[in-house]
């Protein structure tokens, strides 16, 4: 990537996070990146592939983070605490704000809204992998549908950023309760032969 390519995707990032959907434009963009406006077009051919290229690279780069911090998690609870730990590194490092603002322009922008359903995919295939593994070969296997899981948990995260500032305290009910719904799977999933049999026919008789 040239170095003017890299400016700009860095100064359309930061553009996002403190000018908001609303107050981004080639020539934004083009200050914060110290060139003229014209390389916006030239390099990128319209400010939504621009805004759609740093989604991409925002999401390339936090997948990365998920799947290493993921890999080390051995248990249900220990991915809610990294859970937690994610969220607030991403909210401090202004990513969320990126997504969240893009997710509010997307609407009638098509370039926009595939990006954003590819990087949705890109961020909770790592999540999915590791409840797969934590989930193998116990009585929840089967039971828990862990891509479904996963995108709820996902999406969960965006709403706790669309939430911030107007509900006081936004973060700490939802983490709180990811927590002891963690505590609980973990003790099901520690639970004897006898016991997880019981639990697994239990389960799948619930749904039905």
């Amino acid at each position: 990537m040239s170095a003017t390519r890299d400016r700009l995707l860095v100064a359309a990032r930061e553009a996002l996070a403190a000018d908001g959907i609303a107050g981004v434009s080639a020539r934004t963009i083009a200050t914060r990146a110290a060139v003229n406006q014209a390389l916006v077009f030239y390099h990128y051919g319209s400010v939504d592939e621009l805004l759609a290229e740093a989604a991409r690279d925002v999401s390339r780069r936090r997948a990365a983070v998920y799947r290493e911090r993921l890999g080390e998690v051995r248990s249900f609870t220990a991915l809610a605490e990294t859970a937690r730990e994610l969220h607030r590194e991403e909210v401090a490092a202004g990513n969320l704000a990126v997504v969240v603002q893009l997710l509010a322009g997307a609407r009638g922008r098509p370039a926009l809204a595939e990006v954003l359903r590819e990087n949705f995919d890109l961020l909770a295939t790592p999540v999915e992998t590791t409840i797969r593994r934590l989930l193998a070969g116990s009585p929840l296997e089967g039971v828990i549908d862990a891509g479904h899981l996963a995108r709820g948990v996902a999406g969960g995260f965006l709403g706790l950023q669309l939430l911030d500032g107007v509900v006081a305290d936004v973060e700490a009910g939802p983490f709180d309760a990811l927590d002891a719904l963690a505590a609980v799977v973990d003790l099901a999933l520690e639970a004897g032969a006898v016991e997880s049999a019981l639990l697994r026919r239990k389960l799948r008789a619930a749904r039905r």
